[in-house]
């Protein structure tokens, strides 16, 4: 059972959980996530997004946090010291890209610790934060000095796909796309990590989440709070629910348990 009276840690996913619709975080978060600062309690953020993938606006509100698990797991920072870095192999980079590149008929983003990489295939456009590669020796230039934490893959990730890479990675499922990390790796993992560098007990930590690739860290946490936009999955499992993004739910969690 949580302890408020020690100290907790809080673990928030970005997407559909912290943010709206832009990547401003709302006033009434920050007011609590800066209330339980003032006492003692640690917030870190534990996104399926890759480091290089979190938009500078967002990052610039975030890096005043404790830290930061991104890409699932793969990486885990700890007042701004990288504590973990579990990014692909060049090799099995090189072997997704070849599985893409014969099968057009999907979409990838490699996402990275410094970019992302999208390979161009005609179905998913470009965006400003996205380099383009259109052939394997582009992507091997273009991601040499980078370390690809994270591939996004759409729409619905193929079975044969899914057994090729059994045994090397894991593969979180969404409505439009999935999220591919190395076997292994997932937000309850991150938060293990924080914990083993913090001495903060597993019970006196919340997590809040909505998605597939949150239901590892919802199951571990202390609490495990789903957001009232929470795919299916995670309203089964959560310990308690809380309101939409929209209405600023991760404010009212934190509000409720460390006040």
């Amino acid at each position: 059972m949580l302890n408020n009276k020690e100290k907790c840690a809080v673990f928030l996913d970005i997407d559909g959980t912290l943010i709206t619709d832009s990547f401003i975080i709302p006033s009434e978060n920050l007011a609590a996530i800066n209330a339980a600062r003032e006492k003692g309690h640690l917030v870190f953020i534990n996104t399926g997004r890759s480091w290089g993938n979190i938009p500078p606006v967002l990052m610039e509100q975030i890096e005043k946090l404790d830290g930061i698990i991104a890409g699932s797991g793969a990486m885990v920072t700890i007042g701004g010291k990288t504590v973990f870095n579990g990014c692909m192999s060049k090799a099995l980079v090189c072997r997704i890209a070849e599985y893409i590149f014969v099968h057009p008929e999907y979409w990838a983003i490699f996402e990275g610790l410094h970019s992302t990489y999208i390979l161009t295939n005609g179905l998913r456009k470009r965006t400003e934060i996205q380099q383009s590669v259109s052939n394997m020796e582009e992507l091997k230039e273009a991601c040499k000095d980078d370390e690809i934490q994270v591939v996004a893959m759409g729409k619905t990730v193929p079975e044969d796909f899914i057994e090729l890479f059994k045994d090397e990675l894991t593969v979180f499922q969404f409505e439009t796309y999935a999220d591919i990390v190395v076997k292994g790796l997932n937000k309850a993992e991150g938060i293990k990590k924080v914990l083993e560098a913090t001495g903060i007990k597993p019970e006196n930590t919340i997590a809040i989440g909505d998605s597939n690739n949150d239901y590892d860290m919802l199951k571990y946490a202390g609490i495990g709070v789903a957001m009232a936009n929470s795919q299916q999955s995670i309203l089964n499992i959560a310990d308690c629910v809380t309101v939409s993004n929209f209405d600023c739910g991760v404010a009212k969690a934190i509000n409720k348990f460390l006040s």
